[in-house]
């Protein structure tokens, strides 16, 4: 059954491509559903009249007739939601409160079914379906036209997604994967990939172009941002997966730019008041004192996509929605700790059943000439935070590094020794703490410095001084190896289960670019990606959320976040 919470998120986001957002304050008050029913249709119909009212010659009319097509679709369309509406509001308490909830588009559809219509809504329902796929028609046929001016193109692509997207409105996750393809076409234009090779690359002869057209380019850039925001948006309202290895670049040259992500668009987004166009976002600085990350050393994501991080400035765990928004924090008990001189965290994960891990370290002395002794243990959380078992690893000059989990529930710690920082083992435990078996790296292996486990049991291990990752069964025993594309210093690795992909990345200081590469589970390579970013530090720990967000922890001497991709 498909509720109105998605029908109308779907809805508002599609024709959202039309509001023009510097004309009026009406339009910005859309996403916050503070406008009237009747207001919002009237947005909708004054843009398509003013596009209409702009289109002249023979080589456009194939776009006349697809915005034709799809206002006739639109005024349909809403006659279906006033039917439905007034449908879901019989029998409601009193009058005003279905005046209220009819007020708003957003709140007016809120309890809005788009099944078991009469005849006559389900008859308007088909045929403002059949207006938006001949809309769809025609903007396919105008964007193919090469005689039209790349502004025209543009707007026939964003003509075409809206009438993709609203032709399955009630079954919006349907649009999709055509939706996709849309932008694969879209990024690949020679003009789009001209206007962002002279804003992004301004050397040279492209130094020299950029003087001229400057007002056009931008305008081509952002509004390419807008439609690839969209149905970015749109992805994750009806739960389908926005990985960015999934979502297609505009190529130029040898960069492979990604419209979501790349930060030397945001001065362009910001010009044209689409800054909301980019999809990356920071968090770790926010809010109170003690919500705020100090010194983060390990990252880890669940089923509802919030991220756990282990915050060793403060030796508290917190965790934080898929926003960015603080939610709750809780510390490891005190009293455990009174023999050491000091306890920290190394890593954190979660298990399929959404168990917080947090591996600590605890030191009794330490003094320069190499005396060590610690204690480490594994600590286990349910989602909420109560603690639910510990359990003490392998004593020994070890150091703990990080850890993983596998669908089996074996715990992978990987770690260094104290005595010498060039030997690596790693253990595995049982959850409840039994160690089931330990190994050590073979020859040809230098340098083991962060794990992840696959879905079929396997381990993989990144190294931090050669550009290759190992691949380990269960048992310990080394299976295979693939090189990575690049070859940086402190590498992390993830892997995303929904789509079986590796996640490499690292940074490259000096340049401030963030490099993120991917991999089949097979480790033949996907694609590789750099993430423009001033100030990115080094990183500390790497995660990817359910829907392919990469989270990783940008360390540096001033402060640490997050960042999510």
């Amino acid at each position: 059954m498909i509720m109105s919470s998605i029908v109308t998120a779907v809805f508002r986001l599609t024709v959202g491509l039309l509001v023009d957002k510097g004309r009026d304050n009406a339009a910005e008050k859309l996403k916050d559903g503070d406008i009237t029913d009747q207001k919002f249709r009237g947005l909708i119909i004054r843009e398509i009249d003013d596009i209409k009212s702009k289109l002249d010659g023979l080589s456009k009319k194939d776009l006349g007739a697809s915005i034709s097509f799809f206002e006739e679709g639109i005024e349909l369309l809403y006659e279906v939601f006033n039917k439905a509406r007034s449908r879901s509001q019989h029998g409601a308490a009193t009058t005003q409160a279905a005046c209220d909830e009819a007020f708003s588009l957003a709140k007016g559809m809120r309890k809005l079914e788009l099944t078991d219509l009469d005849d006559a809504a389900a008859r308007k329902l088909c045929n403002s379906k059949d207006r938006f796929k001949q809309a769809r028609i025609e903007a396919t046929r105008a964007f193919k036209n090469e005689a039209l001016e790349v502004s025209d193109r543009i707007l026939a692509m964003q003509y075409r997604i809206m009438a993709t997207i609203l032709e399955t409105v009630d079954y919006p996750e349907d649009a999709i994967a055509p939706c996709r393809v849309c932008l694969k076409e879209l990024n690949s234009l020679s003009a789009v990939q001209n206007s962002f090779n002279v804003q992004l690359k301004p050397n040279g002869i492209q130094a020299f172009k950029g003087l001229f057209g400057k007002d056009k380019r931008r305008n081509i850039i952002s509004s390419v941002c807008l439609v690839n925001r969209v149905i970015y948006d749109v992805s994750l309202t009806v739960g389908k997966d926005v990985s960015f290895w999934i979502w297609p670049t505009v190529d130029i040259e040898e960069d492979k730019i990604d419209p979501l992500r790349d930060e030397r668009v945001t001065d362009v987004l910001c010009r044209e008041s689409v800054e909301h166009c980019y999809v990356p976002l920071l968090f770790g600085q926010e809010g109170e004192e003690e919500q705020k990350l100090k010194n983060p050393r390990g990252v880890a994501t669940n089923s509802s996509g919030q991220f756990i991080v282990a915050d060793r400035g403060d030796v508290n765990v917190k965790v934080f929605d898929s926003n960015g928004k603080f939610l709750a924090r809780f510390s490891l008990p005190t009293d455990d700790f009174k023999a050491f001189v000091t306890y920290y965290f190394f890593d954190a994960t979660t298990d399929k059943n959404d168990i917080i891990y947090v591996l600590v370290g605890c030191m009794k002395h330490y003094s320069l000439v190499g005396n060590f002794e610690c204690e480490n243990f594994i600590y286990k959380f349910t989602f909420t935070g109560d603690l639910q078992h510990k359990f003490p690893l392998r004593k020994g000059s070890w150091l703990q590094k990080c850890m993983t989990i596998t669908d089996s529930d074996k715990v992978f710690v990987l770690q260094s020794s104290l005595k010498n920082f060039h030997e690596y083992v790693f253990d595995v435990y049982k959850t409840d703490g039994e160690l089931v078996g330990s190994a050590s790296f073979g020859e040809g292996m230098v340098g083991p410095w962060d794990i992840t486990a696959a879905n079929d049991g396997r381990v993989m291990i990144v190294e931090w001084n050669a550009p290759c990752v190992h691949i380990f069964s269960e048992d310990g025993v080394h299976l295979n190896k693939f090189k990575r594309q690049g070859r940086y210093f402190h590498p992390r690795i993830a892997f995303h289960w929904a789509s079986e992909h590796v996640v490499v990345a690292d940074v490259e200081r000096e340049k401030d670019l963030l490099h993120v590469e991917i991999y089949t589970k097979h480790g033949e390579f996907v694609r590789s990606t750099q993430i423009h970013k001033e100030k990115i530090g080094h990183l500390q720990g790497m995660a990817v959320s359910t829907t392919g967000r990469i989270a990783v922890i940008l360390n540096q001497q001033d402060q640490s976040k997050v960042l999510v991709l």
